[in-house]
């Protein structure tokens, strides 16, 4: 209705009103009030969408349709005009314009309230005056607007608005943030309407913001023609991180654009998955189109984090990579410990494990992706109300670093209704919990444990994924694998794997070549109809190998073996018997379906006189994908038709050919020019005649004359002329339609078989997931094996008694004597598992363990690597696979724990030592009689005496559970102590002497060893040789010693002696020991405490008997780090007495505290020495650390704390270990001088097994 009335008033005075003047205007009207009106009764008849046909109908009465195209100049156009009229009439022709505008607007009167034609002043008076439109109120906000702002702008949208502004907010581009200005929040597509392409009435913006609505998280990527475009928010996205520039520049008056070429889509998308977004395409209906014809759109999938973009796929003749699946994850917290649930909207699925622990949990997050993490109430507290989450924790510190959202109620449902709602799938859309098999199983490998022996990528440390491997392994198979080791499986699977591969090691049939094929995939081809010809010949060739296991006598009893592992990693229980049975119906199904290789059916068609090239574009992405049988009708067709066009091109341009090279043959090179083939247009997907200067300048009677007569230019499928060389005949473009529609529908009917077969596979989903995941662990088995045995891997023995004697374990090759004797954990001949003993020299070593070990050994010895193996054959035993060894034995352990080292954290106000307490804690907790506890260098965070006692109590505490393990040590007055123990034994790394030197020799031997070979260390990594031999010489001078100063340290006094030479530091008395016999050692110099502080403006607070006590001396809230460096100094200096650090008293005075100023760092100077250094963070608070590496350390922290204006203080001292000490002390001691130290003890213990590789938060 709309549009007629456009027509009909607009086209008035394009019929020469104008030309006659103004009085003739009425008369005029009247004389063409048959045509304009019977037009608009035509446009009436099809109000509703229809535009097309009612400019059809405005064309055949008038050529001046053009005028109707939507826009604001045509509107002002429009209503000028219309005004003009009304204006320019007598008072009658007024009323009879009034009375065909009533007329028409009678039976839509509620249509035209609303539209944007009929809001101009002319006809809404008319309008309003008859009572078909009420008069607006003020131009201020009329009721249109009122009622527009309310279809635009929902109630609900708000919160996505928010949601969406907050990722703007995350955007750091320039081009980015200009185009974030001309957005408005007054829509969920961020369009301001004041800009050109801003209209949320046109129709476009309509169907996007429809869209946007039923997937308000996502990206929208709309096709327009050979682009995908995306508006407003989305376009912002695209921009930040597809890496496209903006449409029509970063300040166009138009609103935000952004697209990508077709070709690009697919980079376009993992872009943007990559960074966590999902993404819905909006494809457009392909296809002939009338002319002027509005192009309809649909929803044509979705691409996700995990999960890609498959529209199209099954004409296509790829195969699109698939990524592993990105869940949904659900955190929560019950009596039992912390659970994870992950739902996977690809499969439909849904996993709970429960009772982990928080290190457990970081574990699986860090091994994959999440597309939302989804937190529940209960991390916040217990039932009781007691916090449990906040700054500090180690899980804590993990979400930080991801998208979160808190939720209620139900931990399981409740994520449902969340993973329903983000994907937009109906609320009865059931999932499949995943149900593993009864039995008991190990606890989840730690953080630290994962990383240490390379299962999470780690830098530095040799990953065992890529080891009990071959380097030609799928990532399909690298991913069963890790997921297998991270959690082993039932000790009831576990075994169930080891005798599968152990059989696969035995058996002299023929293996199948195990097809690969992602269960998501297949699951989400299937249902989206999308699966093309090469995913069905894999599903048919799964189904095939299966049944050939079944039939083989040597395979059968793997594929009953596998059944366990397979219904671990689905969740699904399918018996071999109705196994076997849906994989020969699948094969069957599928074989039935698709065509044979080497079928003459399918081979491209081939013509003489048409280049070969034609037919393969046309054919090949069709042809070889279906039996013929099943398209007998439409093959047909194209063979017909192909014959036709090759008659009509023989006909019609051979004889051209012929004719010119008839011409060029007589009169030699003058007409060499001439140019004439019949050639093969790839832009247009047409056979034309391509010709240069071929027709004669003379017309006589030769052959082929009269068919260049006939020739007409090529035109391409937009009208435009394909070019000056191309030429074509009728008859030849007939033929070529022709042909090509028989190609079209063949291609339609090879898909639409091929959307019918997946029909038929989707009642077998169930099946077709369970054979996908056999086939990847079959084929990860095999070659797990080929690899194992390669390396001289072998299959350890699963034990579960608690007795197995010494005498029980015997070498016979790589078997064990006395099958009988179960539980200790013995490993002969073990090896490094990055080493490959057939390709270098590796030593072996046997253990024999039931007991924990108190390891020494010197520098470089190998006690880490000895740690290290013993884990790593251990988690590989218990998940069924070989071990790097000569025999094993390994019992049912429940948990594995190792540690390695210990980083400071910052951000949570912890030392290196105070992370190390946090995971000692968590051993301690979790330690079982059956666990497996392995840590390397405990204590090593703090000064060596008390760091010895508590590495002593330790001991005894694991005695006492009874648990199986080893700890390594340099602290090796453990090894003189009278420990209460009855479970735990002295072991060794071993040394021998060569040409006068102690070398290590990497064999673990009964006892101890006392020899640390740090000097020889020192020297083969390259430290001076005048660094080395000083070193020694304070060593053997140290030695020597006959007696040791011993000066408490006070935490509350600090004395300054009346001769200003001397600084005693002891709980309230004088007391300083003779130094190495010296009687002169009380006038050894001293920094004068009390000088200093007068230099620093304190002079006020020294009181006169010399005595500064912290109670009598504090810093103000506005102290500096330049005001508190006398303190720091002193209480290092002292410290180092002490401890004995200097070896003369002329030693103390080389004690210097350096200062490194803003936008400073230390010198080259510091490089490979320890140091202790403080930092003054913004909010006025210190924090003390070591390093070995201060100027890297100093970076770090600025980078954190986002200020190159943080100064430092720091000391070099000689090693680590008193670096620790001083740390220690200074955390300690500055508190009581009124200096706030952020360094605290780990009160929750929540920071065990934090990876060396993942940095600290910020501060």
């Amino acid at each position: 209705m709309n549009n007629g009335l456009l027509v009909g008033f607009s086209a008035i005075p394009r019929l020469g009103i104008r030309k006659r003047g103004r009085r003739s205007v009425v008369a005029m009207v009247q004389s063409t009030t048959r045509q304009v009106w019977t037009c608009f009764a035509a446009q009436e008849c099809v109000v509703g969408g229809k535009r097309r046909e009612a400019k059809e109908v405005w064309r055949k009465g008038n050529s001046s349709t053009r005028c109707v195209q939507e826009g604001s100049h045509v509107v002002r156009r429009w209503e000028s005009s219309t005004q003009w009229l009304y204006s320019s009439s007598s008072s009658s022709s007024r009323l009879w314009m009034e009375h065909q505008l009533l007329k028409a607007s009678s039976s839509s009167s509620s249509y035209l309230c609303h539209h944007h034609y009929f809001s101009t002043p002319l006809v809404s008076r008319v309008l309003s005056r008859n009572g078909c439109l009420p008069l607006p109120r003020s131009r201020k906000t009329t009721q249109e607007e009122q009622q527009h702002t309310k279809k635009v702008l929902h109630s609900e949208d708000l919160k996505f608005i928010d949601w969406w502004k907050q990722k703007l907010g995350e955007c750091v581009k320039p081009l980015t943030k200009q185009m974030a200005k001309r957005l408005k929040d007054d829509n969920l597509l961020g369009l301001d309407e004041t800009l050109r392409s801003g209209s949320m009435k046109a129709r476009l913006n309509v169907e996007l913001l429809a869209i946007k609505r039923k997937f308000p998280h996502e990206v929208l990527l709309c096709r327009v023609g050979e682009f995908y475009e995306a508006v407003g928010y989305d376009a912002c996205m695209l921009v930040e991180y597809a890496g496209l520039n903006p449409m029509g520049g970063s300040r166009s008056a138009s609103v935000p654009k952004a697209g990508c070429p077709l070709m690009n889509l697919r980079q376009a998308l993992d872009m943007l998955t990559g960074q966590g977004f999902s993404v819905c395409i909006v494809e457009e209906v392909q296809g002939p189109q009338t002319r002027g014809q509005l192009k309809e759109r649909f929803v044509a999938g979705h691409a996700h984090p995990g999960s890609p973009y498959v529209y199209g796929l099954i004409g296509a003749d790829v195969d699109l990579e698939f990524p592993e699946p990105v869940p949904v994850i659900g955190i929560s917290r019950s009596a039992h410990g912390y659970c994870l649930i992950s739902v996977l909207e690809m499969m439909r699925s849904v996993s709970v494990e429960d009772s982990l622990t928080e290190e457990a949990v970081v574990a699986k997050l860090r091994a994959r992706q999440c597309q939302r993490l989804f937190l529940h109430k209960s991390l916040r507290s217990d039932a009781s109300g007691v916090v449990r989450w906040g700054a500090g924790g180690l899980l804590w510190g993990e979400c930080q670093q991801k998208p979160q959202e808190w939720y209620e109620n139900s931990p399981v449902n409740e994520l449902l209704l969340k993973v329903r709602e983000l994907f937009d799938l109906d609320q009865d859309e059931c999932f499949r919990e995943i149900v593993v098999p009864p039995g008991e199983r190990p606890r989840p490998l730690y953080v630290s444990t994962a990383s240490q022996i390379g299962i999470l990528p780690t830098a530095g440390v040799p990953s065992l994924l890529k080891v009990a491997l071959p380097p030609e392994a799928s990532h399909l198979c690298i991913t069963y694998l890790r997921n297998l080791l991270l959690h082993p499986p039932p000790f009831q699977v576990a075994a169930s794997i080891q005798a599968a591969c152990q059989r696969l090691s035995e058996i002299t049939s023929s293996i199948p070549d195990f097809t690969c094929v992602s269960a998501a995939k297949v699951m989400k081809l299937i249902e989206a109809k999308e699966a093309n010809h090469i995913e069905f010949a894999r599903i048919r060739n799964i189904a095939e190998d299966i049944i050939h296991m079944a039939e083989d006598s040597q395979l059968s009893s793997v594929l009953d073996l596998l059944v366990h592992p397979t219904w671990l990693a689905t969740g699904l229980q399918i018996n071999r018997k109705q196994l076997v049975e849906d994989c020969k119906l699948l094969a069957s199904i599928v074989v039935e379906v698709l065509a044979v290789d080497g079928d003459p059916d399918q081979i491209v068609t081939t013509a003489e006189s048409i280049p070969d090239e034609f037919f393969r574009d046309l054919e090949e992405h069709w042809r070889g994908r279906v039996k013929r049988i099943h398209a007998e009708e439409e093959f047909a067709a194209v063979e017909c038709t192909a014959a036709t066009l090759s008659d009509a091109v023989v006909s019609s341009f051979l004889p051209i050919v012929n004719c010119v090279k008839g011409y060029q043959k007589p009169l030699g090179s003058r007409y060499s020019a001439r140019k004439a083939e019949i050639g093969y247009s790839r832009d247009n997907q047409a056979v034309w005649f391509k010709g240069k200067n071929f027709k004669p300048t003379i017309w006589g009677q030769m052959p082929g004359e009269s068919e260049m007569k006939r020739l007409t230019p090529a035109f391409d499928s937009k009208g435009k002329k394909a070019g000056e060389e191309w030429w074509t005949t009728s008859d030849v473009e007939d033929a070529l339609i022709e042909y090509k529609t028989a190609v079209d529908k063949a291609s339609s009917k090879v898909v639409e078989i091929l959307k019918d077969l997946s029909d038929k596979l989707k009642a077998k989903m169930n099946v077709l997931i369970f054979i996908s995941v056999l086939s990847v662990i079959a084929k990860t088995l095999c070659i797990h094996v080929s690899e194992g045995k390669r390396r001289n891997w072998v299959f350890p023995l699963l034990t579960t008694s608690s007795n197995l004697a010494s005498e029980d374990l015997v070498h016979q090759g790589d078997t064990i004597k006395n099958p009988e004797a179960k539980k200790r954990l013995h490993l002969v001949d073990l090896v490094p598992y990055w080493k490959d003993p057939t390709r270098e020299k590796a030593e072996p070593n046997t253990i024999m363990m039931d007991y924990m070990f108190l390891l020494t050994g010197p520098n470089g010895g190998g006690k880490s690597s000895i740690l290290r193996s013993v884990c790593a054959a251990a988690v590989l035993g218990l998940s069924g696979l070989m071990v790097p060894a000569r025999a094993a034995t390994i019992p049912q352990l429940d948990a594995i724990m190792l540690r390695m080292m210990s980083t400071d954290s910052p951000a949570d106000n912890k030392s290196s030592f105070q992370m190390e307490m946090s995971e000692l804690r968590t051993i301690l907790g979790e330690a079982t009689g059956r666990s497996l506890v392995l840590v390397d260098e405990l204590c090593r965070g703090t000064e060596v005496q008390k760091g010895t006692f508590i590495a002593a109590s330790v001991i005894e505490s694991l005695d006492r559970i009874g648990c199986m393990g080893i700890l390594s040590t340099h602290l090796h007055d453990l090894l003189d102590m009278k420990l209460q123990i009855t479970n735990v034994v002295q072991m060794a790394m071993g040394t021998k002497e060569i040409d006068g030197r102690l070398e290590p020799t990497w064999k673990l031997v009964d006892g101890a060893c006392r020899q640390s070979l740090a000097f020889e260390v020192a020297r083969r990594e390259g430290v001076p040789e005048n660094v080395v031999q000083r070193a020694e010489e304070l060593y053997k001078l140290q030695s020597i010693s006959s007696t040791r100063i011993n000066i408490p340290v006070s935490s509350n006094t600090i004395w300054v002696a009346e001769n200003e030479e001397v600084l005693n530091v002891q709980n309230g008395c004088s007391n300083i020991e003779e130094f190495h016999g010296q009687k002169d050692c009380t006038a050894m110099p001293m920094l004068n405490l009390r000088k200093e502080l007068q230099l620093n403006g304190h002079d006020s607070q020294l009181q006169s008997d010399g005595i500064i006590t912290a109670k009598e001396y504090t810093f103000g809230p506005d102290k500096k780090i330049k005001d508190v460096m006398v303190i720091y100094e002193n209480i290092c200096r002292t410290k180092l007495l002490e401890i004995n650090h200097f070896s003369t008293h002329t030693g103390a005075m080389q004690l210097h505290c350096s200062l490194v100023g803003p936008r400073q760092l230390p010198p080259p100077l510091t490089t490979k020495h320890s140091c202790v250094y403080m930092l003054q963070r913004p909010d006025g608070q210190f924090y003390v650390g070591q390093s070995d590496n201060l100027v890297g350390r100093i970076i770090h922290h600025r980078k954190n704390l986002k200020s190159n204006e943080t100064s430092f203080l720091y000391v070099m001292v000689a090693n680590k270990s008193v670096a620790c000490e001083l740390e220690t002390t200074l955390i300690n001691q500055l508190p009581s001088w009124g200096i706030t130290v952020v360094n605290k003890g780990d009160q929750n213990h929540r920071h065990f097994a934090t990876a060396p590789h993942i940095e600290p938060p910020p501060f």
